[in-house]
């Protein structure tokens, strides 16, 4: 289950942005002052909730299913990355191209695949859900 604690930023109807902190996994290291590597980043996600027992500026947690992180590692990492490798095989091998050329189309490639994704955000949406439910009063948020 992925899990985040958040603020609601907004109620607009049945859909709440909610504001999260997320951190990488070495962001909890006492070490990670002295470290590059350690990141955090505040992110905004959007929820459609009916019960409206929810209000402003309240602490909220939000959860989706594991396999939404495994769906989102595949769009937007693996599937790229399969993509120009094919477009540069098949640029040195079958359209005899320099391996300049071949990098060039293979970054090219990206833009219709990412495109097509922009072209889908309202579909891929609705697979990607979370729910919300009130955060434990005594879980500290930072914000």
């Amino acid at each position: 289950m992925i899990e985040h604690d958040g603020l609601i930023e907004q109620i607009n109807g049945n859909h709440i942005t909610v504001r999260i902190l997320q951190q990488s996994a070495c962001s909890s290291c006492n070490a990670k002052g002295y470290c590059t590597a350690a990141d955090s980043s505040e992110k905004t996600v959007e929820i459609t909730d009916y019960t409206g027992k929810f209000a402003l500026h309240e602490r909220v947690k939000i959860e989706g299913n594991e396999t939404m992180g495994y769906k989102a590692v595949w769009w937007a990492y693996v599937l790229p990355l399969l993509i120009v490798l094919a477009v540069v095989i098949f640029s040195s091998s079958l359209w005899n191209l320099s391996e300049i050329q071949g990098a060039f189309v293979a970054i090219l490639s990206l833009v219709p695949y990412y495109i097509i994704l922009f072209m889908l955000k309202d579909k891929m949406a609705k697979k990607f859900t979370f729910t919300i439910t009130k955060a434990d009063p005594t879980n500290s948020l930072t914000s």
